[in-house]
């Protein structure tokens, strides 16, 4: 079987000396903890129990976290549950320096980390990217993110399902700066979209490493030219690499089963989701708009804790 790695990238905001970097590049001291990108659910060891429970095929999970001050919260939230040298996947704990030029560091852009994912050192040529919300919570299998190609003799081709919609009218910040990116990639092959886009399933990403450097190599600049402290409608995203998978025909049109708990999903509503039988993957979102945010977390890592004991 090929290997196939994970990449989740984490971070910790309660982390002291994480904090005094955040507030000493962005001159603002209460920043960091008042972002609600930042701020934790409590599930980041759930979050792994999850993977290696029900993704016990992976290799290795590559954990991304900003410094060796951030180990020791990882460490408390994994606990005695998926320690190195457990059963299954092995945890391989990753620092912004070991993958990202010293220029750019500290980085406190997930867009701008995610522009270096190919130069996660031992990183397979097969891997899945994931946020740190997204939680198999049932058995998937190597399939469900990479089958072989049946034009490319030998080749196991990351699973994708892209379909072209409308572009919404509602535009925010996230739909400007996945549209550049795809007109960026759909340029590489004489395209463009303009009142459309290209959208799939908010899930796990499986990509090919080799496809990620080519897209980095190719736009050099132009990213280069994108990364900034916080999001803009400028930065590019890890989109790009399942664009260009698809618009060069590198990818097998099938995704895992999944569901996206976002805000307009009710909190008395999220336990349904996680006590489906087959759930699959499922997107726990975390944004300003939900306001009960500590008692929707309190349920969810509840749920998954059940879930993993059965």
């Amino acid at each position: 079987m090929m290997a196939i790695d994970l990449v989740i990238p984490m971070v910790f905001s309660q982390d002291p000396q994480w904090q005094a970097r955040y507030a000493a590049a962005s001159g603002n001291a209460s920043a960091a903890t008042k972002n609600v990108r930042f701020r934790s659910w409590g599930t980041e060891g759930l979050l792994i129990r999850c993977c290696m429970k029900f993704m016990p095929w992976l290799r290795r999970i590559h954990i991304l976290l900003a410094s060796e001050s951030q180990r020791r919260h990882l460490d408390e939230a994994i606990g005695t549950n998926g320690k190195d040298g457990a059963v299954g996947p092995t945890i391989n704990i990753v620092y912004h320096r070991e993958f990202m030029p010293a220029k750019h560091l500290p980085c406190f852009n997930i867009c701008t980390i995610e522009m270096f994912l190919h130069r996660i050192p031992g990183l397979a040529e097969h891997f899945i990217y994931s946020n740190d919300d997204f939680f198999p919570l049932s058995p998937l299998q190597p399939d469900d993110f990479f089958r072989p190609s049946e034009k490319i003799a030998g080749a196991f081709l990351p699973c994708q399902h892209l379909v072209e919609r409308p572009y919404p009218s509602d535009t925010n910040i996230f739909n400007k700066f996945v549209q550049n990116g795809l007109n960026m990639i759909a340029a590489d092959f004489g395209k463009q979209y303009t009142d459309t886009w290209l959208r799939g399933g908010h899930s796990m990403q499986p990509m090919l490493r080799t496809a990620v450097e080519e897209v980095c190599i190719r736009h050099a600049d132009r990213i280069s030219r994108s990364f900034t402290f916080d999001r803009t409608e400028n930065n590019f995203n890890q989109y790009i690499f399942a664009f260009y998978q698809y618009l060069s025909g590198k990818y097998i049109d099938y995704e895992a089963h999944h569901a996206y708990v976002g805000p307009k999903v009710p909190t008395n509503e999220v336990e349904a989701y996680l006590r489906s039988p087959n759930p699959g993957i499922v997107c726990l979102n975390d944004n300003e708009c939900i306001a009960d945010w500590k008692q929707r977390a309190a349920i969810v890592r509840r749920e998954i804790e059940a879930r993993l004991e059965r």
